[in-house]
């Protein structure tokens, strides 16, 4: 077996990509025509060619000779003969070779013009959807978000990947959502892996089988901004996290380098070529090759695996939450202890909410100089003069915080007198302030 290192000295953003030339490509025009009449000969034409390629290229040799034994059963018990429509008999061919081989990243279909962007494999991805950086910013306790949906190409979107993770570099704690991720191309996998270490890192290695070559993916020693290396990291995964999204997750992983929060992922471990058979009436979507990390000398065929298994609409709670438990274990400045206390109790609540009824809430209520609080439908709402109403949230020892996010800075603070009556209000911050006591006004 030959073994290739691909440890690319260029700047960051020019990663050596991997054009792998179509097997076959056709120059006519796509004849747009699905719905003809298949033929017994049609039918098995096709089923032959995705035999034939399978066994050559799909990474587990054992996997491909179950799903070309299953095809060849089923048709010679004439399953496949009622099938005249060219788009219903390749859905059926995709759904009875994902159901034996258990890989989402199959996929026959009817014969069109592939894009040059497939057929080379260059993911370049679309600027008007930032490439795929949703959202990037600074939680409480000092902890960076980056919410990614897509891996593109670092050609078009290294710019854009290199100012994320600018943007955080002064984190104490990173946590990088991956959890509407379905993937992209790996290269962007090694661009974000590289602000995470050092020195260079061995990442993962791609075997790819029809030439026996395993392909070495190393991080960048050289990064545009600074490293994010010794800050903790968190990533969030989902059901539907899946292919590169998967890779990330599970080198940093491996690496010990990430904690995993969420669910359980599909299993993407496979790499993909789109190939055109225009004679045949159908293009291919096959996988070729496999990632086997170097450290578990094993992959996430089975999916990845959460350190820390939650639901994934839970997840964002809970690694912000164990984030802060971490960084306040060695944190001396009094002001950031406050900060990352203040975002525990905030997690805490929104994982374990206090109920209180309305009786419970019935003392609250009233009127304290310019706001009013009152119950509705068994919630305590605050009214500012003229503003909008706002819900908040029993915290306990008399703290409620208030339920739109963009208040998660403040906290109303009730005060009792010494027979225990409510007696005023005021406010205070996730910076240590407190603001104004409102006494209560008798109505």
């Amino acid at each position: 077996m030959k073994s290739l290192k691909s440890k690319n000295l260029s700047i960051l953003v020019a990663f050596l990509l991997q054009i792998m030339v179509p097997i076959s490509s056709s120059s006519q025009e796509d004849k747009g025509n699905n719905n003809f009449q298949l033929t017994s000969r049609n039918r098995s034409e096709i089923i032959e060619k995705t035999k034939e390629i399978f066994l050559e290229y799909y990474p587990l040799p054992e996997v491909s000779l179950k799903m070309i034994n299953y095809l060849d059963e089923k048709q010679k018990k004439g399953d496949y003969d009622c099938f005249n429509n060219i788009n219903n008999f390749t859905t059926q061919l995709t759904k009875d070779l994902r159901k034996i081989s258990n890989d989402d990243h199959i996929r026959v279909y009817p014969y069109e013009k592939i894009p040059d962007d497939l057929l080379s494999e260059i993911k370049l991805g679309y600027p008007e959807n930032n490439y795929g950086f949703q959202k990037v910013e600074i939680l409480t306790g000092n902890i960076g978000y980056i919410n990614l949906t897509t891996f593109n190409n670092p050609k078009s979107a290294g710019p854009t990947a290199i100012a994320a993770m600018n943007f955080v570099s002064n984190s104490d704690a990173l946590i990088i959502d991956l959890r509407l991720n379905g993937g992209g191309d790996e290269s962007m996998a090694q661009l974000i892996s590289s602000y995470f270490f050092d020195k260079s890192t061995h990442l993962t290695d791609n075997f790819i089988r029809k030439d026996s070559i395993t392909e070495q993916r190393w991080t960048q020693e050289w990064v545009s901004g600074p490293k994010i290396a010794a800050a903790p990291i968190y990533i969030l995964m989902s059901s539907y996290s899946y292919s590169s999204a998967e890779v990330l997750a599970y080198q940093l992983q491996q690496l010990e380098r990430a904690k995993i929060v969420g669910e359980k992922t599909r299993g993407g471990v496979h790499g993909v070529r789109y190939m055109s058979f225009p004679d045949k009436l159908i293009n291919l979507k096959v996988p070729y090759s496999q990632d086997i990390n170097p450290y578990s000398k094993t992959n996430y065929i089975n999916g990845v695996i959460p350190d820390i298994p939650c639901s994934s609409n839970k997840a964002l709670i809970v690694a912000h939450l164990e984030a802060s438990k971490e960084l306040l274990k060695t944190e001396t400045d009094s002001l950031k202890k406050y900060k990352l206390e203040w975002s525990i109790a905030e997690k805490e609540i929104d994982l374990i909410p206090k109920i209180m009824d309305s009786f419970e809430l019935s003392e609250y209520q009233g009127v304290y100089r310019n706001v009013k609080i009152s119950i509705e439908r068994e919630v305590l709402i605050l009214k500012r003069g003229n503003s909008m109403k706002q819900e908040m949230i029993p915290m306990g020892n008399d703290v409620f915080k208030y339920k739109d996010v963009s208040e998660e800075k403040y906290r109303i603070q009730f005060t009792r007198n010494e027979n225990g009556i409510i007696t005023g209000m005021y406010d205070f911050d996730s910076d240590g302030d407190k603001y104004p006591l409102k006494a209560r006004v008798n109505e």
